[in-house]
């Protein structure tokens, strides 16, 4: 077989311009600056006041603490609430898919919120998977945290999972540990 001269050197000088560019040694931002030794200087985070450089530190009202994590059970914002919403019709009208697909959506946005796990729980209920369902719900419950009326929707739900799975004990339990919130 007989390789066309221009083709066999237009492959030899693409393969020598990609070895070329793969040897190109970038200079870094620190080098960049121009004189040695010297270092830029960095702004804290925080909010900055008009009157000065300083920087005010966050109140306690403003940071987020793990107990307060804990009262609220991971608040459900709109954006999430609405895919949550748009889950259950999908549900209802039998597109398990479509359910799993919204609710996943759901939790990147609030994936601390246990009301996403406790709609997890409930489309692989549906689906015919309790023990994945029975994970998910469990999992909504440590994300309750002291919210007592998501506590016991967990738990209720739970009762529910384990009733489908056979498991009459763990159902009766679930169903005492949501009595008792």
């Amino acid at each position: 077989m007989i390789i066309h001269p221009w083709i066999r050197w237009g492959s030899i000088t693409l393969a020598i311009l990609l070895l070329a560019g793969c040897s190109v040694r970038f200079q870094s931002p620190e080098d960049d600056s121009g004189a040695e030794g010297e270092v830029s200087k960095v702004e804290p985070i925080g909010k900055r006041t008009e009157d000065s450089a300083e920087v005010e530190e966050p109140s306690e009202d403003e940071q987020p603490t793990v107990e307060r994590q804990r009262e609220s059970g991971g608040r459900v914002p709109d954006a999430a609430r609405g895919l949550l919403a748009s889950a259950d019709s999908a549900l209802e009208d039998g597109n398990d898919g479509r359910a799993l697909d919204l609710i996943q959506r759901a939790q990147r946005i609030a994936p601390d919120a246990a009301a996403v796990y406790y709609a997890l729980g409930r489309v692989y209920r549906e689906k015919g998977n309790p023990a994945r369902a029975e994970q998910f719900v469990l999992k909504g419950i440590s994300k309750a945290g002291n919210n007592q009326e998501l506590r016991q929707e967990g738990w209720s739900e739970l009762a529910q999972i384990r009733a489908r799975m056979g498991d009459q004990a763990g159902a009766a339990d679930a169903r005492e540990r949501a009595g008792q919130m």
